[in-house]
């Protein structure tokens, strides 16, 4: 039975194991409606506490900074009626249409969350969160505000602009043109924590909470 699918653009996206960029952001993913977003970067430093207080009157603490830290992705919204594709599900480059009630969709995050990497159809990597950008990877005005993924790269090569005296720095997103940052790389990680709350006079639109860590995950 056709259900109700209300077509929205979409600015968030969960992408599965599955995921290549050459079949659209719209297939092995899960599009996002979400009402807030909030980013938290907590750096370590190591220190080392030195007794200076008897020959200079004051204690003195030592900070080593080896570029340590931790980051996460904290997400707030609804759930309601989504369309996905599967590229396990039709022919190559005409993958079906699946719309999924708003319930479906969840229980679809949940058992990915409860899953592992090597379940590449169930296991989420990767974040992607698309913001406007005004300013290229090279530090130049585009033409017109385009979106980007955001990123927790510098922008300019090895050696230059933001990343002198960074020999392998990562990529910041690049492109002239909105089909080309379409494809660029999200936020490689893992989702922490997934919760949702079905309200009985309207299951068709369910609350939910997400928190993302970002890291480098094997296998």
């Amino acid at each position: 039975m056709p259900i109700d699918v209300v077509s929205t653009e979409h600015f968030v996206f969960l992408k599965t194991n599955a995921y290549e960029s050459e079949n659209g952001i719209d297939v092995d993913t899960i599009p996002l409606k979400c009402e807030t977003v909030q980013i938290n970067v907590a750096r370590e430093i190591p220190t080392i506490k030195v007794p200076t207080g008897i020959p200079r009157g004051e204690s003195t603490t030592i900070a080593i900074d080896l570029g340590m830290g931790t980051k996460t992705i904290s997400l707030s919204g609804i759930i309601t009626n989504t369309t996905i594709k599967r590229s396990h599900t039709g022919s190559t480059g005409n993958y079906t249409s699946l719309n999924m009630t708003a319930i479906e969709t969840a229980q679809l995050i949940a058992s990915g969350v409860d899953s592992s990497a090597l379940a590449k159809y169930q296991n989420f990597n990767e974040l992607v969160l698309m913001v406007d950008s005004n300013i290229d990877e090279d530090y130049v005005e585009r033409a017109s505000v385009l979106r980007m993924p955001f990123s927790f790269s510098s922008r300019g090569g090895a050696l230059e602009k933001d990343n002198a005296r960074v020999p392998l720095p990562s990529d910041f997103p690049t492109g002239a043109n909105q089909a080309t940052l379409d494809k660029e790389t999200g936020i490689g990680g893992y989702i922490e924590s997934f919760d949702f709350t079905i309200d009985g006079n309207d299951p068709s639109v369910i609350s939910f909470n997400l928190t993302f860590r970002v890291a480098t995950t094997f296998p």
